[in-house]
C-alpha cells in the first residue's frame, strides 16, 4: 500500500483537479510540472512527495496521492506547478492489486 500510515510516518493527501481544459497534452504537461516541482527542492525543508498520479480525461480529471507532514507543503508543490487544486483530501491510501488471475476462472 503507499502512504500507510504508521505512529512516525508523514500523512497523505490526496489532491484532485477539474479542467475541461485537460486535454492530453496539457495533462501530461500539467503532471510533468507536478512531478518536477515535487523532486526541486524549494528552501523548505519539508517537501511534499509525489507518490502517484492518474487522469481521468472523461471526467476531465487528475489526481494524485502525496506523501507529506502537512497540506502546507502540498499546497506549495501545486502552486508551484501552476494549478491548486479543487479538493485536497487528508489521510489518503492507495492498494495497487497484483494482477493475478483468480483460480477457476
Amino acid at each position: 500500500m503507499l502512504c500507510a500510515k504508521g505512529p512516525a510516518d508523514m500523512g497523505c493527501f490526496l489532491a484532485e483537479w477539474y479542467r475541461s481544459e485537460f486535454s492530453d497534452p496539457a495533462t501530461t504537461k500539467f503532471i510533468a510540472a507536478l512531478q518536477f516541482c515535487a523532486s526541486e527542492p524549494s528552501g523548505v525543508e519539508s517537501l511534499a512527495r509525489l507518490r502517484v498520479v492518474f487522469s481521468v480525461p472523461a471526467a476531465d480529471a487528475v489526481y494524485a496521492l502525496f506523501e507529506c507532514d502537512s497540506a502546507e507543503d502540498v499546497l506549495r508543490v501545486c502552486t508551484r506547478a501552476g494549478g491548486l487544486p479543487r479538493r485536497l483530501t487528508p489521510d489518503g491510501a492507495v492498494r495497487i492489486m497484483a494482477l493475478a488471475r483468480p483460480t477457476g476462472c
